[in-house]
Parts: structure tokens; C-alpha cells; sequence
């Protein structure tokens, strides 16, 4: 696919000259598919030259309600996430432009709230499908910002990113929240910097919404969240939130919620633990026995290679302080530890730190109740002697 990116591009930019809306919706989803399969591959500039001004057009074009910016907004979103940097020159008005739609749309349903009943009532369906406009720029800021890194920082700086973003973190409307708290994590990885004053606002709103009996996937995104700010932003900045936080995960993880086979919410969970064990294990580790097990049995379904670190390293990190707080749930790590195919260097000497330290605490019982190949396997792989 590669080496055919040009005639491919040139090939879909000519149809966008000539194809009506219908067959329009298609032509955006190919490009943006595109993108997502060639990745960075895409970041070189006679291709970004050749792609972007005809989208650009397009998007110039639009009216700021034309429900046609969905899924140009959309493709432009994994545009920018394939070529990166390469889309820097291209940020700034198409930012500013999804911060000004947000804000209109805003604006307009306060001016609905202040309506009498019956004709907010009247108003209901159109201000619903408003929605839709405040979510897919929210989409596409979170797009901007996980494609241009730290160089969104200047843009997050120099505009009312954030006091619109918490105003959307407040919106009844889940879909908008969903949205929100994505750009919300997408911004902590990029400038966290920005995000450090404005926790006591932030955070707490991001605590309240880890609540699966209102929507899972709110919950799931305002978790990742705040997992990406302790990550990004440190012990320091976290300590005073930690407690409250591990109140709203510590269920969900122990499956203590309706919602506690959805698996997806669970991992999250585990990994925003595991961050907030990494930066702060002497809040966490003490609390170790309350929920050792769960979260050593959700560690094993995380796939993301790095989201996978984080959370072992935060385990590791609260046992190396509270070792005595995960020697009921002994069999659980090592089954945690062999589903860790590929553990980079220094989450391999972690464990072999860890397995060497509960072997001299333990003695011969470390492998009572373990699986005993699981067992064998993992004490062989990390070096550990067992007599």
C-alpha cells in the first residue's frame, strides 16, 4: 500500500472535485481509513500537499451547522493522528473553528434553559441533534491533539480550550462527556502543564463520572483520563486525590457494580490503579489486600503494550512497599506475570525483584495454590531459585 500512496491520494482528490454529497460520505470514510492504515508513512510532504488542500476546501466551505462536517470531521480527525507533525500547518483554524462551534452550541442551549418549559419542551429533538456538532469537534481537537503532540500546547494556551472542554465535562448528554473526557486524556499526554492548575476542577469532576450505573463508556473514558494525568503529571500533583480516587475503582475492579462483566471497564480501571500505584505507591500499596486479586486478574487482559507497563510497574511498585498486601493473591500474579509475553528490561527486573523478594518472605508456600507450570515457568523466566 505504501509504496502506491501517491496515485491512490491523487486518485481520491480528483473524486473529490467531481462526487456528489451521497457518494461524499464514502469518498471521507476511504480517506480516513486510509490514513488509519498508513499511518505515519503518510507524514511526507508531497503527500500532505496533494491530500489536504481539496479537504481543506471542503471543510472552508461548510457552514459552521452543515451536518456535512461530521464526517469530513471525522476523516480530517484520523488525518491528523496518521501524519502528526505533518499537520501542524493545517491546525491552527480548523482548532479555533471546533472551539467556536462548541461555544455557539453552548451558548445556544443556555438561551434554551432560560426558556420557558413548553417551548424548551418544543425544542427538545432540535437541541438533541446539536449535540452531534459539540461532539464531533471534540473529536477532532482530541484527534489534533494526539496527532501533534506537544506542539498542541501553544493552541491549548492561547485559546478557551479548557473552560469550554469543563463545560462539556458537566453536559447531561453522555455522548458529550464521552467525547470530553477522550480530549481530556489526549491533552494530559500533550501539556499537561496547562491541565496541573485547573485540577481542583478536573479531577473532581472526572472522580464523580467513574460511574458505571450511568454509562459505562463515560466511565471508561473519565478513568483513562485521570490515568493519563497521574501519569503525566506525577505523585506530587496527585497525592491529595489519590484516596478519593481509589473510593470510585476499587469497586469496580472487585466487580462490586452492575456493570462489573464489562471487561473493558474493568481493564481501564486496572490500568488507572497501576498508574496511580506508579506515581504514588505509599497511598496505594497500603490498600493492597482490599482488591490484590481483581486487579492482578483484569492486569491480564490489557493488550496496549505501554498501558500494559504502566499498570504492572504501579503493581509492582505498591507490592515492593506492602509486600505482605498481595500474599493472598500470590496465585493470581503469577498467572498476571506469565500473560506478560514480552516484558520490556525493566519491567522483567521488577519482576524478578518482586518474585525474589515474596520468595524470601514466603519460603516454600510462594507456590501454594499456583498453577503449578504457571508457577514453574514464571520462577524459571525471572531467575528465582525455589527449594
Amino acid at each position: 500500500l505504501v509504496p502506491s500512496l501517491e496515485p491512490i491520494l491523487k486518485n481520491l482528490t480528483f473524486a473529490l472535485q467531481k462526487y456528489q454529497a451521497k457518494n461524499m460520505l464514502l469518498l471521507y470514510d476511504a480517506i480516513g481509513s486510509l490514513a488509519e492504515a498508513a499511518g505515519s508513512a503518510l507524514n511526507r510532504k508531497e503527500l500532505i500537499k496533494i491530500l489536504m488542500p481539496p479537504l481543506i476546501q471542503r471543510w472552508n466551505k461548510l457552514d459552521d451547522r452543515d451536518r456535512n462536517l461530521f464526517p469530513i470531521g471525522e476523516c480530517l480527525s484520523a488525518i491528523a493522528v496518521a501524519v502528526r507533525s505533518g499537520f501542524l500547518p493545517f491546525a491552527q483554524p480548523i482548532f479555533n473553528r471546533c472551539l467556536q462551534i462548541i461555544h455557539n452550541t453552548l451558548v445556544e442551549q443556555n438561551r434554551v434553559r432560560k426558556m420557558g418549559e413548553n417551548a424548551r419542551l418544543s425544542y427538545d429533538h432540535a437541541a438533541s441533534s446539536e449535540k452531534e456538532f459539540i461532539v464531533v469537534s471534540l473529536d477532532l481537537l482530541a484527534g489534533i491533539a494526539d496527532g501533534l503532540g506537544s506542539s498542541v500546547a501553544s493552541l491549548v494556551g492561547n485559546s478557551k480550550c479548557l473552560m469550554l472542554l469543563f463545560e462539556c465535562l458537566k453536559d447531561p448528554d453522555g455522548d458529550v462527556r464521552q467525547s470530553a473526557f477522550a480530549l481530556l486524556g489526549d491533552l494530559a499526554r500533550a501539556c499537561i502543564g496547562h491541565l496541573k492548575p485547573h485540577f481542583d476542577k478536573f479531577i473532581p469532576i472526572s472522580a464523580a463520572n467513574i460511574d458505571p450505573h450511568k454509562s459505562s463508556s463515560v466511565c471508561n473514558n473519565a478513568s483513562w483520563a485521570l490515568g493519563e494525568m497521574a501519569f503525566h503529571a506525577g505523585g506530587n500533583d496527585m497525592a491529595k486525590y489519590i484516596p478519593g480516587l481509589m473510593q470510585r475503582l476499587v469497586p469496580i475492579l472487585n466487580g462490586a457494580v452492575k456493570d462489573y462483566n464489562n471487561p473493558s471497564l474493568m481493564e481501564n480501571a486496572a490500568i488507572t490503579m497501576g498508574r496511580l500505584g506508579l506515581v504514588s505507591p505509599e497511598i496505594v500499596a497500603p490498600h493492597l489486600h482490599h482488591f490484590s486479586k481483581a486487579w492482578c486478574n483484569n492486569l491480564c487482559r490489557i493488550l496496549d503494550p505501554k498501558e500494559r507497563e504502566h499498570a504492572f510497574r504501579g503493581l509492582c511498585s505498591c507490592i515492593h512497599k506492602n509486600p505482605k498486601g498481595i500474599v493472598n493473591a500470590v496465585p493470581e500474579l503469577i498467572i498476571a506475570i506469565a500473560s506478560c509475553s514480552q516484558p520490556s528490561e525493566g519491567m522483567a527486573n521488577m519482576f524478578h525483584t518482586i518474585l525474589k523478594g515474596l520468595h524470601q518472605m514466603m519460603g516454600a508456600k510462594l507456590g501454594n495454590g499456583c498453577n503449578q507450570k504457571a508457577f514453574q515457568f514464571v520462577m524459571e523466566r525471572y531467575r528465582v531459585a525455589v527449594r
